[in-house]
C-alpha cells in the first residue's frame, strides 16, 4: 500500500530529562517527513521494518471507531532514529487499507495484540496484527491474524491475513502472539493462543505470496481445557527458539502447567522440554529472557496477585540444556512488588536482562487511584537483584506528562532498542490516559537505567485518528528473541 501520512489533529508533548534527568523542550511532528532517515550502521534489527538500523514501534488502538464502526480498531506505526522514537514520520494502518484484507467492521478490535519478526527473510521486519473480535462469516468473536510485510517505506501494500483452522465463536483468534524462530532457518514464525492449543505459522520466503498460510496446531504441557500465555525465546541454548506456555486442563482457577515447547528442524515439538511445572491455577504471566547472562533464556513467572504461600509470586526458573530447572527455581526476596511481570530487557547494557514490572493499578504520591507505574529490577549473575531497581510513572522527575486517575499507566510494555545505542528503550501503555483516549510513553535504556532524556508522551490526535475511548496503547509491539 502506499505510505499513509495522516494529518497530525493533537497534541504531542516531548520532554527530555529524568532524576530519571532535567531539560525540556515541546515540539509537534510535521505530517511531511515522509523520507527514511539515512541508513544507520550495521544491519537491520528485530522489530525494524524500513531497514535502517532502528527499532520501529506499533502502537493498537482496539477500542477505535473506524469509518463509524464500533471498535474496530487501527494500528499506529512509529519509526525509530538515533533520538529515538519520533512522531514526525509515522504510518496508519487500518483494514481499510490497500493490500489488508478484510474490512473495518464494529467489533473487529484490529490491534489488540501486536508483534514484529521478518517472517520473509527479506530483511525487513514485519507486522502481526492480531484482531481478537474478527468475525469469520457468520462467526462472531472468532478472531484473525495479519501479516503486514516491511519495506524500505515502512509498511508495503503486501499483506495476508489467516484465522483459526477451527473457526469457534468468542475464541479471540490473535489476542496473544509471539515470535520466534521456533526451525533454525533464519525466519520468524508466528505463534497464536488458539483455544486449548497454541496454532504456528511457519516463515517462508513466499509468505506473501501465501494468502491461506498452513497452521499447524500443539496443545501445551497440562493443556486441554485452554491456554493462557506464551511467549518465546532458547531455553536450552541450542539456537532454537522454544515456546514458554501457561495452559490448564479443566478450570483456570483450579490449576495450571508452566511448560516448554521445544524448537527443532522441524519447528515447534509437542514433545515437552524438560519437566513441567505445576502450578496452583492458571492465572500467571510466563516472561521469557536471560538475567543470569548465560546465554539460556531463563522464564520468570508472576501473578498479579496473591492467594497464599504457594504462589510463587516472582519466581525465576533457570533455563539449562534440559530445559527449565524446576528444582532450581529462584523466588524473589526482596521488597514485595505490586503488578505484574511483563518483559524481559536488558536496559543498561550490562549483558543481564532486566525485569520490567507493570502496574496499571497503582496509587500515585497524591492518592490518585489507577494512576499506574512500573519497576525495573537489574538482572545479574546472582538472578534479579533490589540493586538499582527503579520505579518510574508520569510523576517521575522529566519524565513528560502528569499522573492521574485512569492513567493505568504501565498497562503494557513493549522494550526494543529504538535509537539504536544497544540498550533497550521502553515504550509504555497508559491506555486510560485522557479518559481512555490512550497514549505511550518512551523513556530510554542508559549505564544507569531508564532515562528520561528524549522522552515523550503522545496519543491519537498526533495521526489524526478517532481518539473517543481508542484505547490508544493497548498493545504494543515487540521484537522476536534474539
Amino acid at each position: 500500500m502506499p505510505r499513509h501520512i495522516l494529518p497530525l489533529g493533537g497534541v504531542v508533548a516531548v520532554v527530555t530529562g529524568v532524576a530519571l534527568a532535567a531539560t525540556s523542550s515541546y515540539a509537534t511532528a510535521s505530517p511531511t517527513a515522509t523520507k527514511a532517515p539515512a541508513p544507520a550502521a550495521g544491519k537491520a534489527t528485530p522489530a525494524d521494518m524500513d531497514g535502517d538500523g532502528y527499532d520501529d514501534l506499533a502502537t493498537g488502538a482496539p477500542g477505535a471507531a473506524v469509518k463509524g464502526h464500533s471498535k474496530a480498531g487501527y494500528v499506529a506505526l512509529t519509526f525509530g532514529s538515533a533520538s529515538g522514537i519520533t512522531v514526525a514520520r509515522h504510518q496508519g494502518l487500518t483494514q481499510s487499507h490497500a493490500g489488508v484484507p478484510g474490512t473495518p467492521e464494529a467489533g473487529d478490535r484490529f490491534g489488540s495484540a501486536l508483534a514484529m519478526g521478518d517472517v520473509d527473510g527479506d530483511g525487513h521486519a514485519d507486522l502481526i496484527v492480531g484482531a481478537s473480535g474478527e468475525a469469520i462469516g457468520a462467526v462472531k468473536g472468532a478472531g484473525s491474524v495479519t501479516i503486514v510485510f516491511g519495506s524500505s517505506t515502512g509498511l508495503s501494500d503486501k499483506a495476508i491475513a489467516y484465522h483459526s483452522p477451527t473457526v469457534t465463536a468468542g475464541r479471540g483468534f490473535g489476542g496473544r502472539l509471539a515470535v520466534g524462530d521456533f526451525n533454525h532457518d533464519g525466519l520468524q514464525d508466528v505463534a497464536t493462543v488458539d483455544g486449548a492449543e497454541v496454532a504456528v505459522v511457519n516463515g517462508a520466503k513466499n509468505l506473501r505470496s501465501t494468502p491461506s498460510p498452513a497452521v499447524k496446531r500443539i496443545t501445551p504441557p497440562g493443556g486441554g481445557a485452554g491456554t493462557q500465555g506464551i511467549a518465546s525465546g532458547d531455553i536450552n541454548g541450542d539456537g532454537y527458539a522454544d515456546l514458554a506456555t501457561v495452559a490448564y486442563f479443566d478450570d483456570p482457577a483450579d490449576e495450571g502447567t508452566l511448560g516448554v515447547l521445544p524448537g527443532s528442524r522441524a519447528g515447534l515439538s509437542s514433545t515437552p522440554l524438560g519437566r513441567n511445572v505445576g502450578l496452583p491455577f492458571a492465572g500467571y504471566r510466563a516472561v521469557v529472557g536471560d538475567v543470569n547472562g548465560d546465554g539460556k533464556d531463563d522464564v520468570v513467572i508472576d501473578t498479579g496477585f496473591e492467594d497464599g504461600p504457594d504462589d510463587y509470586k516472582l519466581r525465576t526458573f533457570p533455563g539449562t540444556a534440559s530445559g527449565l530447572d524446576a528444582a532450581g527455581a529462584v523466588a524473589w526476596s526482596g521488597a514485595k512488588q505490586g503488578g505484574t511481570a511483563a518483559k524481559l530487557a536488558d536496559i543498561d547494557g550490562d549483558g543481564f536482562e532486566d525485569l520490567l514490572i507493570g502496574d496499571p493499578g497503582a496509587v500515585d504520591s497524591d492518592g490518585f487511584q489507577n494512576a499506574g507505574a512500573l519497576t525495573v529490577l537489574r538482572g545479574s549473575k546472582s538472578w534479579l537483584t533490589a540493586e538499582g531497581a527503579q520505579t518510574v510513572s508520569l510523576d517521575t522527575k522529566g519524565v513528560v506528562g502528569v499522573a492521574e486517575t485512569g492513567d493505568l499507566f504501565g498497562s503494557t510494555l513493549a522494550p526494543a532498542d529504538y535509537n539504536g545505542d544497544g540498550k533497550a528503550d521502553l515504550a509504555t501503555g497508559v491506555r486510560g490516559k485522557w479518559q481512555s483516549t490512550g497514549a505511550v510513553s518512551m523513556t530510554y535504556g542508559s549505564d544507569s537505567g531508564l532515562t528520561g532524556k528524549g522522552s515523550i508522551l503522545f496519543g491519537p490526535g498526533s495521526f489524526g485518528y478517532a481518539t473517543d475511548k481508542a484505547g490508544f496503547g493497548s498493545a504494543l509491539s515487540t521484537p522476536p528473541s534474539p
